[in-house]
């Protein structure tokens, strides 16, 4: 039988078809930190994410991953590295704040007539509890009186130099209904016990919570400090809480005490800011000497008719915590008067005067003298509660990697959380093996978060360290990855993964 020509011609193809090397598939290329990060931010963005990162050597400042490194986007919390690290580099990790208080007025015998007046210094551990060196600070001052064998006394507490700045109770672009709360307490000249105030809730005695309470509920301020208060109480409510504010401008506390059918809480207790630091200091150093016999009294007649003579001597000097501990605290957990005071401190050394317009000179300066352009970072204050505030990643990372050659670079180090293990980042790197090989400062506002610090790199010996910011803006509501989530993928691709 005669094939056809085109039989033929279909019989060779598949004769040498034959004789020809099977096709194989090509495994995938094995994962990068550029393939990761790129396949990560391009889903983010898919969602509307604005996505601004930047990675460089931690040795040479060479660029290993970029995207969208020059956007500005709000840095948030990750400004007090800004601020902090520029403390550092004007006064050193071992500088302390010191805060004089001296007698005036006369003393007569075990009275004394006069005034107690401390010296504003600026300092934000002032009475904290935080340091043992700082609670005891009431106390001390008790001790010194009675050590100079006052029993009685008579005058006020006042405080120096509080007045200072002329600026407000709100930094420039701070939300109104932010700076109500505790963590967003006055950054004032004159600074005591972070100007909070402990407020104690107790319910009646068998006080059903259904009900309203046929007796008032008690209310307690610690240090003793008398503020109105206003308390609302919500049964029903979908969860047991309290919540207090400070009114602004009118010194009321307003708080809403929330309890639901299966729990009735007696007692409840949280952290209230103060506007004015000084009455609560007159109220800590009162409850103090009264603890120790020392009892503020009215003039006694017969004083009047002795001629006092009045002299102006030091009674003692409160010494803060290092600067390298306050440091600590304000990034490990993201203090916010901590870090506005450190960036106002900074200010006055670098202009003589304290102000948000001089600081965003001074910042601007010192980012000049690190070689940053401001195009890249602007800061309006040192905390990064304020709106006003833009960064770049590329302008947050430079900030680091320049603080790395500069003498205290370990103090800042030493301050920025670490993954898995304290801080902000304390629950993050656990199970995806970055536990302790991230020290970052994060921050967060609504729809924003930004993270900037350094990634250790065991298996690499040509890149063991690397500086890195990653900044999303626009964050939707409820996204396919959290921004907590999209920071543990390109965290744990910066420290296991080949970079290219």
């Amino acid at each position: 039988m005669r094939r056809s020509p085109f039989a033929t011609l279909v019989l060779a193809a598949l004769a040498l078809s034959a004789c020809l090397p099977r096709a194989t598939t090509r495994p995938p290329p094995p994962p990068t930190v550029a393939s990761v990060a790129d396949a990560l931010f391009e889903s983010v963005e898919d969602e509307g994410t604005l996505a601004s990162v930047f990675l460089v050597d931690a040795t040479t400042g060479a660029p290993l991953y970029a995207r969208h490194e020059h956007v500005r986007l709000l840095p948030a919390s990750t400004m007090k590295v800004v601020s902090t690290s520029a403390a550092l580099a004007a006064f050193g990790p071992d500088f302390r704040f010191h805060t004089p208080v001296r007698l005036e007025g006369s003393q007569l015998g075990n009275l004394f007539l006069g005034d107690l007046v401390v010296e504003a210094s600026g300092d934000p551990s002032l009475g904290s509890w935080r340091f043992p060196e700082t609670t005891l600070a009431c106390e001390q001052l008790a001790e010194a009186l009675q050590a100079r064998g006052i029993r009685q006394w008579v005058g006020a507490v006042r405080v120096s130099n509080a007045d200072e700045g002329p600026y407000g109770l709100f930094g420039p672009g701070w939300a109104w209904d932010d700076a109500a709360y505790a963590y967003s307490a006055a950054p004032t000249p004159f600074v005591f016990r972070e100007n909070v105030v402990d407020l104690s809730l107790e319910r009646p005695e068998g006080q059903d919570c259904m009900s309203q309470p046929r007796r008032p509920i008690t209310v307690r301020y610690t240090p003793s400090v008398e503020l109105p208060t206003v308390v609302y109480l919500e049964a029903n409510a979908q969860r047991a809480g309290l919540s207090c504010i400070r009114e602004r401008g009118t010194g009321r506390t307003r708080c809403v005490w929330r309890s639901t059918a299966e729990q009735c809480p007696r007692k409840a207790s949280m952290r209230v800011a103060i506007d004015e630091p000084q009455a609560l200091f007159t109220a800590c150093v009162e409850d103090a000497l009264v603890a120790r016999g020392i009892w503020r009294v009215p003039v006694p007649p017969q004083v009047a008719a002795v001629p006092a003579v009045t002299t102006s001597e030091p009674l003692l000097e409160f010494v803060s915590p290092s600067l390298a501990e306050l440091v600590k605290v304000t990034n490990k957990e993201s203090l916010n008067i901590y870090a506005e005071r450190l960036g106002l401190r900074f200010t006055r050394e670098r202009t003589g005067t304290e102000s948000y317009s001089a600081l965003r000179d001074a910042m601007a300066q010192e980012l000049t003298r690190r070689g940053i352009s401001t195009r890249l970072l602007r800061p309006v204050d040192g905390s990064g509660l304020s709106r006003y505030n833009v960064a770049s990643a590329r302008g947050l990372a430079e900030v680091i990697y320049t603080s790395l050659k500069e003498p205290y670079a370990h103090a800042l180090l030493e301050s920025l959380p670490i993954s898995g293990v304290d801080g902000t980042l304390a629950s993050t790197g656990v199970s995806n093996g970055t536990r302790g090989l991230i020290r970052a400062k994060t921050g967060t506002l609504s729809g924003q978060k930004a993270y900037v610090g350094i990634a250790e790199r065991p298996h690499d010996p040509e890149h063991p360290r690397v500086v890195f910011a990653l900044m999303l803006g626009n964050i939707d509501e409820k996204p396919a990855l959290t921004a907590s989530q999209v920071f543990e993928r390109f965290a744990e691709a910066m420290v296991s993964l080949p970079l290219r």
